[in-house]
């Protein structure tokens, strides 16, 4: 029986491992992908850069979907996992050393070899009993979830005998004489010949997969010479802000501008918070949060995400969703100065702590900014003048779009497509809404573009924001909801 183990620090894919979901997606697994079919066992291993999560082995589950490329032409292989089976507690290397034959799985056991630097390993039927076997010794609840995983003759085995180092006390003189006593098979030579060789407590860090600038242009409907000037004005200003219309794709080109500049889908150098009326300077740098006895400080996110940035050259990148929703003098206080590209290094004192803080010059500001919300105010001027502004369009008019909605092959997308043009041509002549209220692609970047799908789309996204932005003009949103709707008659 083959068995196989998955790593993984994404934590998006996390969170879906956590909530035992299935159909989960762990992508960038060339290696071994030809071994992988549909009902193969993988054990579920956590891996990240500090993560909040509890890394270790948490887990098994079975492969749902066979390899499959999407995009890459053979260099991003996907595969489909159900979870199955969750520990109450990781597991860790050190938790195995009493396990003789898990020594050498990759990623999850004593490293007894040189450890190749990979998300996805095979593991020997032998070690994989022995593992399930620690398993199920540290946690016995998993026995009835594990007992429908594998087959009566392998749960036999993994509840039958197993070899495991035992710690024995032995007086000096007596070693190899008076006991039948073997130094190869002491836990202390073993785990002190692991330790002077390899670190038990150092995970192999997954191969991340490469992103290049032509990645990117290949995912996000944007122009190459709109593309340069997005990164010339990153790189000039270090604080950038992506604004336009609901629907044109800020979140999505925000992370994989990140990667492009990254050259790989390095999530470890990547930060995403979203601003709130409520957010604060002591959500988001510094300040005393309650505990059951009193007060203690606690940091935020861009405290953290610098301390982590000023250890290395590498380039970090802190996203920021929504940034006109939050008070934003409030939310960055002294910081507002430090953010700026030509005082980063420069140092101030914190509020709270009293600490001389400085914004690293490897940190770069990714904001995001609605331009149709009517409730929201205006940046604010001080921080205006750090960020450089960069207005994202809707892709309808760039063939590259153009394409895609070709390779539908649903000459009734192309319609609603083309209605949509002339929709936006009339919210940017309206006095009262203009460009910034035009109406975005990625309403219709889906995989499932069938009439049902397109039809939800308008009726159920579409036409309610029309209803805002016509709230006074209800013969208008009437009448684009029949113009809208018209797209889908006709032959079938």
């Amino acid at each position: 029986m083959l068995f196989f183990s998955i790593k993984t620090k994404d934590a998006e894919t996390v969170k879906k491992i956590l909530n035992r979901e299935s159909a989960i997606e762990f992508s960038g697994l060339n290696v071994l992908k030809d071994s992988l079919t549909v009902g193969q066992v993988v054990f579920i291993v956590l891996g990240g850069d500090r993560p909040t999560w509890d890394p270790g082995l948490v887990g098994m589950g079975i492969i749902s979907r066979q390899p499959y490329d999407v995009g890459y032409e053979g260099r991003n292989y996907r595969i489909q996992v159900d979870i199955k089976l969750l520990l109450t507690k990781s597991i860790k290397r050190k938790d195995l050393v009493h396990y003789k034959d898990t020594f050498g799985i990759i990623g999850i056991a004593p490293i007894v070899n040189w450890e190749p630097n990979q998300a996805l390993s095979e593991v020997e039927e032998h070690k994989a009993i022995a593992l399930m076997r620690a398993m199920l010794d540290m946690d016995p609840d998993i026995d009835s979830d594990l007992s429908r995983l594998m087959p009566p003759q392998i749960m036999s085995q993994i509840k039958g005998v197993t070899t495991m180092y035992v710690e024995v006390d032995v007086p000096y003189g007596t070693q190899g004489h008076s006991i039948a006593y073997s130094p190869q098979e002491s836990i202390e030579a073993m785990v002190s010949d692991v330790s002077e060789n390899y670190a038990t407590e150092s995970p192999a860090q997954e191969i991340l997969q490469p992103y290049s600038k032509e990645d990117f242009l290949a995912e996000a409907f944007i122009e190459k010479d709109k593309y340069d000037e997005i990164v010339e004005i990153l790189g000039r200003k270090k604080n950038i802000i992506l604004q336009g219309a609901p629907g044109v794709g800020k979140s999505f080109i925000a992370k994989r501008l990140a990667y492009s500049l990254l050259k790989q889908k390095d999530d470890s150098k990547i930060e995403f918070v979203q601003f709130h009326q409520s957010y604060s300077y002591e959500d988001f740098v510094v300040g005393y949060k309650p505990t059951e006895t009193g007060f203690k400080i606690e940091y935020g996110p861009f405290y953290k995400f610098c301390k982590k940035a000023e250890t290395t050259d590498d380039l970090y990148f802190f996203i920021i969703d929504e940034i006109n929703r939050g008070n934003l003098s409030r939310i960055f206080g002294e910081l507002l100065m430090l953010i700026e590209a030509t005082k980063r290094n420069e140092k101030a004192t914190l509020l709270y702590t009293q600490e001389v803080f400085h914004v690293p010059d490897n940190v770069y500001i990714i904001g995001m900014m609605n331009t149709a919300d009517r409730s929201l105010a205006m940046l604010d001027y001080a921080l205006r003048r750090r960020f450089g502004f960069f207005t994202m369009e809707p892709a309808f008019e760039l063939d590259s779009f153009s394409r895609q909605i070709e390779k539908i092959n649903n000459p009734k997308a192309e319609a609603l497509i083309d209605k949509l043009k002339s929709l936006n041509h009339e919210i940017e002549q309206d006095s009262n809404l203009g460009h910034g209220f035009k109406i975005g692609h990625s309403y219709f970047c889906v995989d499932n573009a069938k009439d049902d799908t397109l039809k939800a789309i308008v009726k159920h996204e579409i036409i309610p924001l029309l209803e805002e932005y016509w709230y006074d003009e209800p013969s208008k949103v009437e009448r684009w909801t029949t113009e809208l709707m018209s797209a889908f008659k006709g032959k079938e």
